[in-house]
């Protein structure tokens, strides 16, 4: 990790233990190294460009493809956290900016990761989701297979997972939720 990127990354960590924010300004210089970073098979150095995207001041729409090559790797679940949050503003938020739609490729992925193992990684896709406007339709299906059933809800998580379930069914018309 360039010196740079390590700064920052301990900017934000410092930030987080004063309960703020941690947002960031990205140079270009910063975008290659963490371009370099999410190529490289090493864990904790995509864990730590992740954590950096994800605070980033604004969506860089020029994130978007490398950031859909990390859904089709296998990652750890804090990796895989940091990753939805990084596509929240540099995927939806960047082409929601420009009045573009989602890709179909995008939306793909996120349905691939509703059916994660990690209950964490499931409820940030659903969180993600969330944040996909009117496309959150093409999800209806997903949702009614994944959410958790009356016996499971005695788990914390899975009472989050059935209220941001409900919280996506309630914004469709409904002549949709069928």
């Amino acid at each position: 990790m360039s010196l740079e990127l390590s700064q920052k990354y301990n900017q934000i960590l410092e930030a987080h233990a004063k309960e703020g924010r941690g947002l960031t300004v990205l140079s270009p210089s910063d975008l290659e190294a963490l371009k370099a970073q999410l190529h490289s098979h090493e864990e904790e150095l995509n864990y730590q460009a992740l954590f950096i995207l994800a605070h980033s001041s604004y969506p860089l729409r020029e994130m978007e493809e490398i950031l859909l090559a990390q859904f089709s790797k296998t990652l750890p679940e804090k990796n895989s956290i940091w990753l939805l949050n990084a596509s929240r503003k540099h995927i939806i938020q960047a082409r929601f900016k420009d009045g573009e739609r989602l890709t179909h490729e995008f939306l793909e992925a996120l349905r691939s990761w509703l059916y994660s193992p990690f209950g964490g990684v499931k409820e940030w896709t659903l969180r993600t989701i969330e944040e996909c406007g009117a496309q959150t339709i093409v999800f209806r299906s997903d949702l009614a297979k994944i959410k958790p059933r009356l016996w499971s809800l005695w788990k914390e998580q899975n009472r989050t997972i059935l209220e941001l379930i409900v919280f996506i069914e309630r914004r469709w018309p409904s002549n949709e939720k069928k």
